[in-house]
């Protein structure tokens, strides 16, 4: 007879995505079921392999990234979502695992697509918050809201890239890069 279940697969998903959130080690199996407290091999059961449940919290991901704006304030929300992007002052390793797990992702057709597909999404949402400040004078600029919403996901990445090799990664922070975009284009 099998046990029963414990965590549904969303909690385990929810639990393995907050870890590696948190940690500033690489991305193994055996992290991921301690985070989940299970053993690595009921992960496979549940996801297949390990190529399963990266899958598994990509599609999570993807599917957490709101569609539009989710507050009636789309000018603090987008503040927010800058602000957001703000590394940890002593963030290094969280900062070169996520770039470790990024280059996983590169590595991978099925994981690339899905990044594709979640930072469409996340351009999307970003375009519709930027759409509505526009609408409502908050932001000035004439560019689209397309294009401001992928310069500002491309500023928030590529900040996160020269934050990997700045000595003091907190100098160059996304957040308040952002933030100063923001605020040009009032």
């Amino acid at each position: 007879m099998a046990r029963p279940l414990s965590l549904t697969d969303e909690q385990v998903l929810a639990l393995v995505g907050n870890s590696l959130d948190q940690t500033g080690s690489a991305w193994t199996l055996a992290r991921a079921a301690d985070a989940a407290g299970l053993h690595p091999s009921t992960l496979i059961k549940r996801f297949g392999s390990r190529h399963g449940l990266l899958l598994a919290l990509s599609r999570r991901w993807i599917e957490s990234i709101p569609i539009g704006a989710t507050t009636a304030d789309a000018h603090i929300e987008l503040l927010n979502w800058a602000t957001s992007q703000t590394i940890d002052p002593g963030g290094t390793a969280l900062l070169m695992a996520r770039l470790d797990m990024l280059i996983e992702d590169l590595h991978d057709d099925e994981l690339r697509a899905l990044l594709h597909q979640g930072w469409t999404k996340h351009s999307a949402y970003l375009s519709d918050l930027v759409q509505r400040c526009q609408d409502s004078g908050d932001l000035t600029s004439r560019l689209s809201a397309e294009t401001i919403a992928n310069l500002l996901l491309d500023t928030a990445h590529g900040a996160l890239l020269r934050a990997a090799v700045h000595p003091v990664p907190s100098e160059v922070d996304p957040g308040r890069t952002l933030t100063v975009i923001l605020e040009s284009l009032r």
